[in-house]
């Protein structure tokens, strides 16, 4: 089902779950600048507010409640799941991977019980293996930590897959570079000259910027081919050490010294030391072949506006 509409033209809403977040937001300013009516499904009114601010309507709910679920889907063509929650506690992580795994079972439970015909579930592209060549939608997997979450997330989304009846697709962005989450803690690490390289920096990352992956969530949407995996990257993957050689010049402030590999392990454990020091060069072309087009091709255009805002 192809849920593209003229601009501007009413047409049955969308429902983001987790549309306060640093990425939910940005794909409800980027659905509602291009005429779609979205719902944003948040549990808080703090987050409401976030919705509105961005161009949707809020609804307050969990996606771990069936029934509230069931009530924000009601009358939506689609739905898109990025709600995630990062925890510090194991009762917390305990939660965490229900948001990514049951809430995916309940957004597409709710979805057949009112005929939505679309799903895209968020992942990441940490759900790959540590590889020396190009990585694509069909590289090995090898998920650690959180990421496995993810993985888990991506085949509950799966089982529910129909064509023609849901059509359900996996969206995989790389590192996702804009004024939140991980790359505003990387920018004022690194002002404050506490940022350390992890290991040697000669491992590639593949990066996108926020508003660029915002699109692709609606080119998936739109056009993404039921059960198919998309990679979202800017075809130009970069040396982690180039990375941050880049945005300490843009910021005027030295470069990070580097950490040792014993150093990293002891500070965020052995999963996250071995996401930093993966090799994932990743290709955009499965995503381009759906009409998406990023803003910016790579991130030595994209950081320095980024970092202006910051």
């Amino acid at each position: 089902m192809d849920t593209r509409q003229t601009k501007g033209r009413a047409s049955a809403p969308v429902l983001v779950a987790g549309a306060a977040g640093y990425l939910g937001r940005a794909i409800v300013r980027s659905l509602a600048a291009e005429g779609y009516p979205v719902r944003g499904l948040v549990r808080k009114p703090a987050g409401a507010e976030v919705v509105l601010a961005s161009g949707g309507k809020p609804v307050l709910g969990d996606v771990l409640d069936p029934d509230s679920v069931r009530r924000a889907m009601e009358g939506c063509s689609a739905a898109i799941h990025v709600a995630a929650s990062y925890p510090d506690s194991p009762a917390e992580a305990e939660r965490a991977r229900r948001i990514r795994v049951d809430g995916t079972r309940n957004l597409a439970t709710a979805a057949r019980a009112v005929g939505a015909r679309r799903l895209v579930v968020g992942s990441g592209y940490w759900v790959y293996a540590d590889q020396t060549g190009a990585l694509s939608e069909e590289s090995t997997l090898d998920p650690r930590g959180e990421s496995r979450t993810n993985r888990e997330a991506e085949l509950a989304g799966l089982e529910f897959a129909s064509p023609g009846s849901l059509d359900v697709m996996v969206v995989r962005p790389g590192m996702v570079y804009g004024n939140g989450s991980w790359f505003r803690g990387m920018v004022d690490a690194i002002r404050a000259g506490s940022y350390r390289v992890p290991g040697e920096g000669k491992n590639h990352w593949s990066l996108v910027e926020l508003d660029d992956t915002a699109a692709a969530f609606r080119a998936v949407l739109e056009r993404g081919v039921c059960g198919e995996k998309y990679l979202v990257v800017d075809d130009h993957p970069i040396p982690l050490q180039a990375l941050l050689e880049l945005v300490a010049g843009e910021l005027g402030v030295p470069v990070p010294a580097n950490a040792g590999e014993e150093a990293l392990r002891r500070d965020v454990g052995n999963d996250v030391a071995h996401h930093l020091m993966a090799n994932r060069a990743g290709s955009n072309r499965r995503l381009r072949s759906l009409g998406w087009v990023p803003r910016f091709p790579d991130c030595r255009t994209g950081l320095p506006l980024v970092l202006k805002s910051m």
